[in-house]
């Protein structure tokens, strides 16, 4: 039987945007998305606007993230050779 502080700390409790670090990876690259652990949790392309998950995070934390960083780092739209 699983302890009842763990059903809520799973179901309940979501860190804020805050607890996460957001860190470009070169120049022009990847940004990666780490938790207080420093562990990778995402990387997101602003090129594309993808968001590849590295762990779990629960549903409405990755919404939360995702929308965070179409905010911050929106996709860059690709210029079409004239």
């Amino acid at each position: 039987m699983q302890h009842p502080l763990c059903w809520y700390y799973m179901h309940e409790h979501h860190p804020d945007v805050s607890s996460f670090r957001f860190k470009r990876t070169k120049p022009e690259g990847l940004i990666e998305v780490m938790n207080e652990g420093s562990y990778i949790m995402a990387e997101y392309s602003e090129r594309t606007g993808i968001v590849k998950w590295q762990r779990v995070v629960s549903a409405p934390q990755k919404e939360k993230i995702e929308r965070w960083l179409g905010e911050h780092y929106p996709a860059q739209r690709q210029r079409t050779p004239r």
